[in-house]
């Protein structure tokens, strides 16, 4: 025999039926509203926010805007200030030492020798990248003596390796020598010597290591 008693009270029995899909309606509605309304508060709360922030930008830019042009201004009379100062050096620094120049040849021209004419040409051009001072010399004399020949050559020599011409002097060319013409200087010689000096640059050229990225 199978006996079964149940002692559980009818009050505390569960349903077993399922959550009704009217009720299930009734919850969301309740809930979507309520996030939404969550949702709604918080965007306008960050959009209060954001205009209250940019509002501060908007100040802080217009007090900042007239002293950043100030600085702006100045960085840009300071750069004009330094080129100019570069220049000005620049051009200092590239002239010829023309004292020195002739104190060299003074002393390097032979006994023989009688310059007739010196003549210099300069002038700024572009030499590579940057401007710098291009100059020729131009020299005529005559020559007397035994050995006229060979005391041109000691001149020509002389510029080429006596200071301060090997720091001046590019090329050096004996363009002439001949037999002069001239009645009263019969046996004579004369020459013509042309020099192409080193250009002198106003500004040194910016290596790409340094220049600004």
């Amino acid at each position: 025999m199978n006996l079964q008693v149940d002692f559980m009270l009818d009050t505390k029995r569960r349903s077993g039926s399922t959550v009704s899909q009217k009720f299930v309606i009734r919850l969301a509605a309740f809930i979507i509203p309520v996030i939404v309304l969550g949702l709604f508060v918080v965007l306008i709360f960050t959009y209060q926010s954001s205009k209250r922030d940019r509002n501060l930008v908007e100040q802080e830019k217009i007090q900042i805007d007239p002293e950043y042009k100030k600085v702006l201004n100045l960085e840009r009379e300071l750069k004009n200030v330094q080129d100019l100062k570069t220049a000005i050096q620049g051009w200092s620094d590239s002239r010829l030492d023309a004292y020195r120049l002739l104190r060299g040849l003074q002393s390097a021209v032979p006994r023989t020798i009688q310059l007739t004419q010196w003549i210099l040409n300069e002038k700024v051009e572009a030499v590579g990248t940057v401007f710098g001072r291009t100059a020729g010399i131009y020299m005529k004399g005559k020559v007397a003596g035994e050995r006229p020949a060979a005391d041109v050559q000691l001149l020509y020599q002389a510029l080429k390796s006596e200071p301060p011409f090997p720091d001046i002097m590019a090329q050096i060319e004996v363009k002439r020598f001949a037999a002069s013409e001239a009645l009263d200087e019969q046996g004579g010689r004369v020459f013509d010597i042309e020099c192409m000096l080193k250009p002198r640059l106003l500004v040194q050229p910016v290596s790409p290591a340094s220049k600004p990225k």
